[in-house]
């Protein structure tokens, strides 16, 4: 059942989006050539392809003309669709900047005597003994 459904909605979608819709029109295309059949029997389907789609429908009908109109890929949809998608930009402004200022001068670090004399060593070149 679930197969059935997500081809029912799949069909949904095509016909409504996409020139699959155009397909569904088939019918009044193969309706349309057999009316041309009848009134000239020598008439090809590609003379007939060629007469409809080629851009200047030339020829007359009894009726109206707006048969061309319903025939599939005759018509643009001029249908758009757009997503436009804005990232908002977060950002705090901070519009007075106070200053800090302190009197009191702390050493980074503490003023004692490091005079080791294994420290001392260290800083000397290397002996060879």
């Amino acid at each position: 059942m679930k197969k059935l459904w997500a081809i029912f909605f799949l069909l949904t979608f095509l016909n409504a989006h996409t020139a699959f819709g155009e397909v569904l029109k088939l019918p009044i295309l193969i309706h349309h050539y057999i009316e041309h059949s009848e009134q000239d029997q020598d008439a090809s389907i590609i003379h007939f392809l060629v007469k409809h789609y080629q851009g200047n429908a030339d020829h007359q009908h009894k009726n109206s003309h707006s048969d061309h109109d319903k025939l599939p890929f005759k018509t643009i949809d001029g249908h758009l669709y757009s997503v436009v998608s804005i990232i908002p930009q977060n950002y705090i402004e901070i519009s007075r900047q106070t200053k800090i200022i302190s009197t009191l001068k702390i050493p980074a670090c503490p003023q004692e005597n490091y005079a080791n004399a294994s420290l001392k060593n260290i800083w000397q070149p290397p002996r060879f003994s």
